[in-house]
């Protein structure tokens, strides 16, 4: 079970100790990443892999975000050091947890920048990062909990829906192919695996209807048409390279990559 996971149930208890500390600001952050999809997909999957990460990835929407409390200093208030990259606060645990902003929202056009730029709020409070906008506008509040049996602690916070992290993923996964000639550390096979988890264990209408939430909102609509379209290149056959990479992650599992195409395959007949 995921709770038994030492680096997981760490990651969760930093996650709970940035959002209580960042409270003022709750509303303005989304999960996403890896404890979003699992907070959707938890161990229902026949994939014979462990849930895994070791981190926490919360998107700020700086649409009305609060100048107060400043979140640089909050976080380090709460014991959070700023890592080498804007947007990465380390825990005194070295558990990390990555606060992101979508381009539109960045204050920079840059295409080079890196940090976003949201004043009055610390320069290193967040990074760039494309594929996250869905997640603004297709997210819910609900109830998290600590994975700690010690750890009785409960809060609300937002987390992306499905389709959002579906689209997050895939960018993200495209973005890595695009880098990985010449930075070949930067392709997870990971998150091919977790694109499969969402596919498995979400009901195909339930993604398509996030999908067209997207449409509400340009720069969501413009991004989930572009996650759409690599999939549509990239993973409807067995031999593409999302099924492809989702099966090296389960140590060549030869039921993975025929699963994936079927899944997306089976979602655009849906559409």
């Amino acid at each position: 079970m995921v709770k038994n996971v030492p680096e997981y149930v760490a990651a969760r208890r930093v996650l709970l100790d940035a959002l209580t500390a960042l409270d003022s600001h709750r509303n303005n952050l989304v999960l996403v990443g890896a404890q979003a999809i699992y907070h959707h997909t938890g161990g229902a999957n026949a994939i014979n892999v462990p849930l895994m990460t070791t981190d926490a990835d919360l998107a700020v929407n700086t649409a009305d975000l609060a100048d107060v409390p400043e979140i640089g200093e909050t976080l380090r208030a709460a014991g959070f050091s700023p890592g080498s990259n804007p947007g990465h606060w380390i825990a005194l645990s070295d558990v990390a947890v990555d606060l992101m902003v979508v381009p539109h929202q960045s204050g920079t056009a840059r295409a080079s920048a890196r940090a976003a730029r949201i004043p009055p709020h610390d320069k290193s409070t967040a990074r760039i990062a494309r594929g996250l906008e869905p997640a603004l506008i297709d997210n819910e509040v609900v109830t998290l909990s600590a994975l700690d049996p010690a750890d009785g602690r409960t809060l609300e916070a937002r987390v992306a829906g499905p389709a959002a992290l579906l689209t997050a993923k895939v960018i993200k996964i495209a973005e890595r192919l695009d880098q990985a000639p010449r930075q070949p550390d930067r392709l997870k096979e990971k998150d091919a695996l977790d694109a499969l988890r969402l596919l498995q264990a979400i009901d195909t209408p339930e993604l398509i209807r996030g999908f067209q939430l997207h449409r509400a909102e340009e720069h969501a609509a413009a991004v989930t048409a572009e996650a759409l379209r690599i999939m549509h290149e990239h993973a409807t056959a067995i031999d593409s390279r999302l099924p492809q990479l989702a099966a090296s992650a389960s140590s060549g599992d030869p039921t993975i990559a025929p699963a994936f195409a079927a899944l997306v395959a089976d979602l655009f007949r849906a559409m």
